[in-house]
């Protein structure tokens, strides 16, 4: 998807940023430019000199601004889904687990805006996330290390479990399915 306006990304106010002049504190944004993909943000982060382990700090904590509108529904169904306590279905229902929201968040990183046109989120009461197709019948489970599909089509039924998560290997499923 190509577009123009601007991605900010703010990093949190608890931390500070090095960049080759010395440390910036972070009470404005670390980015403020034109991109063409979210998959440029990440490429972004990868040329600041800033050690691996403090990439990786920064990379999941960061806040996209966005203006996709599937994107930023989703960001914000992930945001509010996060926050469930547990319990929130009445019964014994696990609050997500902060993994799988990263491991979604990661998805949503490299992901196109049309990507999330016909999917749903919803949390799973032992802490996973399921991802629902609004076009026919088929659902990912995505859980902290593994991902499961079932997909139901006129091509017939297919599904895989205990898939290993990456990004990459979730969003090529959701692509296949719909």
């Amino acid at each position: 998807m190509e577009f123009s306006q601007k991605v900010l990304i703010f990093a949190p106010v608890i931390g500070v940023f090095m960049d080759d002049k010395g440390i910036m504190k972070v009470s404005e944004p670390v980015l403020a430019r034109p991109l063409t993909s979210y998959a440029d943000v990440m490429t972004y982060l990868h040329t600041i000199h800033l050690s691996p382990e403090d990439k990786r700090r920064v990379a999941s904590r960061l806040t996209l601004e966005v203006t996709g509108k599937n994107l930023s529904r989703t960001f914000e169904r992930l945001d509010h889904l996060s926050s469930l306590p547990a319990g929130w279905d009445g019964y014994d229902a696990l609050p997500l687990s902060r993994k799988v929201v990263q491991n979604l968040k990661e998805v949503l990183l490299i992901s196109d805006d049309d990507d999330w046109k016909y999917w749903m989120i919803s949390p799973a009461p032992n802490g996973s996330l399921s991802l629902q197709s609004k076009r026919h019948v088929a659902s990912i489970s995505v859980g902290d290390r593994e991902f499961s599909y079932y997909s139901s089509t006129n091509d017939g039924e297919k599904g895989e479990s205990h898939l290993n998560f990456t990004p990459v290997a979730l969003l090529e499923i959701m692509q296949r399915i719909v």
